[in-house]
């Protein structure tokens, strides 16, 4: 097992969210771990004296596939990481990142995502839809509702970090990583407006395979439908861009009836989209440092005030 640090020594085509060129919009201090059957690409974020990895994509699989290997690809990546002293703890990886099974001595939970395949035509798309989504849809078109490409990074950014910090939640794109990712070709940004007014945003990178939903904002009454039209605009344009798949980017697998959560499971998973099902994990190899982490980053978000629950913590209902 050894790390990688330029795509170049891999030899292989990565999806976007494990390339070079996405990575470094992340961090300085991004690479690859890999052994003859696994790659795994990971990002370290560094914040004064505290270092965390995150996993940007899931496994790449260069051989004949078992759980076994998976299983014991993960122990042996985790031990050779403390060993390394390359990182103070594994943090939850990405939304969109979860693995087929748990690593040992690990705290792991349930994870998914919703996928739609969006090899479709236009009218095959929209009914595949649940029905409320397909009238809206229809209705916000009837009314004048448009969704348009744009490389008005700031706009995107803007109506992004509104919508989420409305949501009190600290967790936005800084403009630095919008921007970069615009250089990649490998971005679509997307506004939907309604008497030329925006109501909504969709920030999505996409390669091949799959477009992923990674942020999205919304003014604070948006027209009706308007984001409902987001998301199937975002679809066609992808589908006709080769793409085969829309990613919705991150499922709880419980959620409180009636909470927030379920209200965002149901609106992904009625756009036809099949649940698929994992785990992440955390491993922590500094206690000391992730408690004191923990505590300064609760700190600085109540001065702020907004939200922060450690995201494992937050669900540890679904393990």
């Amino acid at each position: 097992m050894k790390i990688v640090r330029t795509e170049n020594e891999l030899n292989i085509r990565l999806p976007i969210l494990a390339s070079e060129k996405y990575l470094k919009c992340k961090s300085k201090n991004y690479g690859w771990i890999v052994n003859k059957d696994f790659i795994l690409p990971f990002i370290i974020d560094k914040r004064l004296i505290f270092k965390r990895m995150v996993f940007t994509d899931k496994l790449i699989c260069l051989s004949n596939y078992s759980i076994d290997k998976e299983k014991r690809f993960l122990n042996k990546m985790i031990e050779f990481v403390q060993n390394q002293n390359i990182c103070d703890f594994i943090a939850k990886p990405q939304a969109n990142v979860f693995f087929n099974i748990c690593p040992d001595n690990v705290e792991c939970i349930k994870w998914g995502t919703y996928v739609t395949n969006i090899q479709k035509n236009d009218e095959e798309l929209l009914k595949s839809f649940h029905s409320k989504h397909r009238n809206v849809i229809r209705k916000a078109i009837k009314e004048g509702v448009v969704v348009e490409e744009t490389n008005n990074t700031e706009l995107t950014y803007e109506n992004i970090k509104t919508t989420l910090l409305r949501q009190k939640s600290p967790f936005y794109p800084s403009i630095k990583y919008i921007n970069c990712l615009e250089k990649s070709n490998a971005l679509l940004l997307l506004i939907a407006k309604k008497d030329n007014i925006v109501q909504g945003s969709a920030l999505i990178v996409y390669d091949n395979e799959r477009g992923y939903y990674m942020y999205g904002g919304s003014v604070l009454k948006p027209f009706s439908g308007s984001i409902n039209l987001l998301q199937y605009e975002a679809m066609k344009i992808l589908r006709d861009k080769g793409v085969k798949k829309y990613d919705f980017v991150g499922a709880r697998l419980c959620v409180e009836k009636g909470s927030k959560y379920e209200g965002i499971q149901r609106f992904k998973s009625r756009f036809g989209a099949e649940i698929e099902k994992g785990y992440v994990f955390r491993k922590v190899f500094n206690p000391i440092k992730f408690f004191l982490f923990n505590i300064l980053v609760k700190v600085y978000v109540k001065l702020k005030g907004l939200n922060y629950i450690e995201p494992i913590n937050d669900i540890r209902k679904c393990k």
